[in-house]
């Protein structure tokens, strides 16, 4: 028996999955399901995480062994599995403390059997992991019924033994160097303490490298598949431009060989032409030549032809453009005379207007009568508000603004909603006392003016 465990202490197996104890179950249970008595359908076809445990009569893990178990399809453990579980446990170190309990682990990265190393995996043990808490609280959780004792005391372990060692001798000191012994324990608790840190922090390095190797060989794994389907598809890509380059070949060959076929029966045919010809006594040269030339001259002719077409064609059209432009100067000519005439002719009917007595006045809306001059008579029929504008010393948009106030005096504002306001106005009597933009606004609108205006 290996110092530190208690002689009375349990054997149990958990199997774990992201961090999670899906099924417990006692080590003579596990030793059932390796020899084939019953299966684990739940982990058919799949490697499990398994971890065997050594706990104590106080339910307190004082020993732990990380495995890998493979299942077949239908559930039963691999046959060829023979880890020695209890030696493992025995000859591993021990790893951090658990409730002031030290444990003693072996994984993947603290494996004393190098020939099992493969068989273990490597659980996160860092500062901040709580994998050993949920294996212990999976344990006091007690769903196995096992017998708990709290009378039995801590087993002593090997660090207790130093520390008792330790307080010995300094008390045997201390009758003889009070101060010494103070100092001494103080070095030996120092000791323990770095002893501690630095047996933490090697289980802390040797788990990081572990996973550090497992990642890696999941991706040279990876990068290995990888690597063999593009090698696979690189090849079916060449064996096909190999294809088409060899039928690119062929049909290359095929095409050169029918124009070469081509080639020699079209000299082939011309021969026999030429000797058909020379045995009937035809030059087919000189027929060849004629033809030649009376095409040419044919296309010559045919082409002077067209282009002294062209030539006329566009002397019409310069012609028949120039005659255009004449015509419409005559028209503008035309009705620019006739325009005089007929003022000549409005002007003397009003000049015998006048004579006769005639005065002509006229009458807007909110304006009194005003006469007009018979002279100013043909300017005010074509521009009537322009010459109206003029003899009441307004501009022309003031007078239409008040011409249209005068004749329906509302508001022309905008309410918020966007509407007009339609307010009745007093209305403005003279053209020349209306303001545009404030004469036609109600007294709410014209001081949003006037505020906008002074820049309020």
């Amino acid at each position: 028996m290996v110092f530190g465990f208690d002689p009375t202490s349990y054997d149990a197996v958990l199997f774990v999955d992201q961090n999670k104890v899906i099924k417990e179950m006692l080590l003579t249970e596990f030793e059932a399901v390796l020899d084939g008595v019953v299966g684990e359908p739940e982990f058919a076809g799949t490697t499990a995480h398994a971890v065997y445990l050594k706990v104590n009569r106080r339910l307190e893990i004082i020993g732990a062994v990380f495995f890998l178990i493979n299942f077949d399809t239908k559930g039963n453990a691999d046959r060829r599995w023979n880890i020695p579980l209890s030696q493992m446990v025995e000859t591993a170190a021990f790893g951090p403390e658990l409730n002031g309990v030290q444990v003693r682990i072996a994984s993947h990265s603290q494996c004393q059997i190098p020939w099992h190393q493969q068989d273990l995996w490597e659980p996160d043990l860092s500062v901040g992991s709580n994998t050993l808490k949920i294996l212990a609280s999976s344990i006091q959780n007690n769903r196995l019924g096992l017998l708990l004792d709290d009378t039995i005391d801590n087993p002593p372990m090997l660090t207790d033994v130093v520390a008792a060692n330790t307080a010995t001798r300094d008390s045997v000191n201390a009758s003889d160097n009070h101060r010494s012994s103070d100092v001494k324990e103080e070095r030996e608790k120092e000791r323990y303490h770095m002893a501690q840190n630095i047996k933490k922090q090697r289980v802390y390095i040797a788990s990081l490298k572990s996973l550090h190797e497992q990642e890696m060989a999941a991706q040279r794994k990876l990068y290995s598949k990888d690597r063999e389907m593009f090698l696979l598809a690189n090849k079916k890509l060449q064996e096909q431009i190999e294809t088409i380059e060899l039928k690119y070949c062929d049909s290359l060959i095929d095409v050169e060989n029918k124009q070469a076929s081509f080639d020699q029966q079209c000299a082939e045919y011309e021969q026999r032409l030429e000797r058909m010809m020379d045995q009937r006594g035809i030059d087919h040269r000189s027929l060849r030549v004629q033809f030649n030339k009376d095409f040419q001259a044919k296309l010559i002719e045919q082409t002077t032809e067209i282009e002294s077409k062209l030539e006329m064609r566009e002397v019409e059209v310069y012609y028949r453009e120039e005659q255009i432009n004449r015509l419409k100067s005559e028209v503008l000519e035309i009705k620019a005379y006739a325009k005089q005439l007929e003022s000549q002719s409005v002007a003397s009917q009003i000049t015998s207007l006048v004579e006769n007595g005639v005065y002509f006045v006229i009458s807007q809306p909110g304006l009194g009568p005003l006469s007009i001059e018979a002279e100013d008579l043909i300017r005010f029929n074509s521009e009537p508000n322009t010459y109206i504008a003029e003899r009441l010393g307004v501009d022309l948009d003031t007078y239409e603004a008040w011409l249209a106030h005068i004749k329906l005096p509302l508001c022309g504002g905008d309410n918020r909603s966007g509407e007009s306001c339609g307010e009745h106005l007093e209305p403005i009597a003279s053209p020349q006392e209306f303001v545009v933009g404030i004469s036609d606004y109600c007294i709410a609108h014209q001081q949003e003016v006037l505020a906008t205006v002074n820049g309020h």
